[in-house]
């Protein structure tokens, strides 16, 4: 711990992976911390929920950094908790469940014949102008055409993520596929044809998943709660139910304005880490940012999430992680079992579905009322043969307005303007996947959270000492 003569005060706006995270190494260096969080309980995106003795997270949250550090910081909260699992994820391709991603033997069985000579002809094409020419990748559809061909980037990439991010590939930026989509070598795609060996070769490096993850027996939630549980061992404060409505600069530092049981209150602090939404973040700024700033961000689109919940009079649907369904008249975009990823997400003998679903807040799909939805889902898994209808004997509903980040073909110069506006802030910073929108999993965002604190305990380490402290 670097021992400053002048205590710094922290305000920490939002209690997800990131923001805790970052609290965490700043308590370690003997930083004042103060964590306001808008909803009754931490966590962010990372939550579980108890309901009639299941537990569901939202949505997918595995752990498999490649960054020992962050992996030891994961165990150390975790501790006894901590659970290694494999990775099976499956999607359901032309009427049947494949590998996910797909072998290319699976990929030969389950298109038409003449689906597969286009294909094929296709992908030798591109791979061989690769050689000559770089790939090119401003778009979505610009990334994946120019590295797999048109017929395998349509049916195996395009049409999940248009049903996904609900845009046409072609207003999808380049950079979502370059971060979660895999590529593979021609040499390998051949030997998939036969065998596993392709495609452990193919995607072991370029593919963003790994074979392996680590989890939570209780739920994602418990690793926020111990994050909590950490900070607090140095004397942090952790606030819920604190809804940030205003944020002004003062003479050294800021002031944070913020709603608690209907009434205003305020607190001071020397730095500021804000991981709340940009819009809702610049228009809680006062002196207002420059317009464009603003037009900027609100232009920056978040997608919402439901998640429809069902309890299930089985003890097992299948032994799959997550199953991906690009079809789009099916309303799910991915479905988990959260049974699979620890046994105690579920009452023995019985098990459940977590479904997925993407929308825009306001939209026809958020308008559903939630036993619409209900049955609306179980209709859809009945289709694609995971369930019958009678053994759903329960379910609720989910919705996060704020859940992804949307990278349309134009969001780099938006991000830009609202980041440099927010860089020229002093003692100002933003973290997490809505705070500094960014697509990232759990464990990337608490390796942004971490990094983040090492830099503002680098400024603060430089100041002091160009100050006399």
């Amino acid at each position: 711990m670097r021992k400053n003569k002048q205590v710094k005060r922290v305000i920490v706006i939002g209690a997800g992976v990131a923001g805790l995270s970052a609290a965490w190494r700043l308590c370690e260096e003997g930083y004042s911390v103060t964590v306001l969080e808008r909803e009754p309980e931490v966590g962010g995106l990372s939550k579980t929920i108890s309901y009639r003795g299941f537990l569901f997270d939202y949505s997918a949250h595995r752990f498999n950094s490649d960054n020992p550090a962050i992996v030891s910081r994961f165990k150390r909260i975790l501790g006894k908790k901590l659970i290694r699992r494999k990775k099976k994820a499956l999607i359901y391709h032309w009427g049947k469940y494949v590998t996910y991603p797909p072998l290319a033997l699976e990929i030969v069985r389950t298109m038409p014949l003449w689906l597969v000579v286009r294909a094929g002809i296709e992908f030798l094409g591109v791979t061989l102008k690769s050689l000559f020419v770089a790939p090119k990748g401003k778009s979505f559809s610009d990334w994946t055409r120019s590295r797999f061909g048109k017929t395998l980037s349509v049916h195996l990439n395009e049409k999940y993520a248009e049903k996904l991010w609900k845009l046409p590939a072609h207003k999808l930026s380049g950079d979502w596929a370059s971060t979660r989509v895999g590529g593979f070598k021609l040499r390998d795609f051949l030997l998939g044809l036969f065998s596993k060996l392709g495609y452990k070769r193919a995607y072991s490096q370029s593919h963003p998943d790994s074979d392996w993850f680590y989890y939570s027996i209780d739920g994602i939630g418990h690793f926020p709660k111990g994050l909590v549980k950490e900070i607090k061992k140095f004397g942090a404060d952790v606030k819920v139910s604190h809804n940030v409505i205003g944020l002004e600069p003062i003479s050294k530092g800021y002031k944070v304005s913020y709603l608690h049981n209907a009434k205003i209150q305020t607190i001071s602090a020397d730095i500021v880490i804000s991981t709340m939404p940009l819009d809702l973040l610049l228009a809680s700024m006062k002196p207002a940012a420059p317009l464009p700033v603003k037009k900027a961000a609100s232009s920056l689109g978040y997608l919402a999430v439901i998640m429809v919940n069902v309890l299930i009079d089985k003890k097992s649907i299948n032994d799959a992680s997550w199953i991906y369904y690009p079809e789009p008249d099916l309303i799910f975009n991915y479905i988990m079992e959260f049974r699979n990823w620890s046994k105690k997400m579920a009452k023995p003998g019985k098990t459940s579905l977590c479904v997925n679903i993407t929308c825009r807040v306001g939209d026809e799909t958020w308008r559903m009322k939630d036993k619409d939805l209900i049955t609306r889902v179980i209709s859809d898994l009945e289709k694609v043969n995971i369930l019958q209808a009678r053994d759903v004997y329960d379910g609720f509903v989910v919705r996060l307005p704020y859940a992804y980040p949307v990278y349309d073909i134009a969001y780099k110069g938006k991000l830009a303007k609202v980041r440099n506006y927010l860089e020229s802030l002093p003692n100002f910073y933003v973290s997490g996947r809505t705070g500094n929108f960014q697509y990232i999993n759990s464990d990337r965002a608490m390796e942004n959270g971490i990094a983040l604190a090492e830099k503002i305990i680098s400024s603060v380490y430089k100041q002091s000492h160009r100050s006399g402290y």
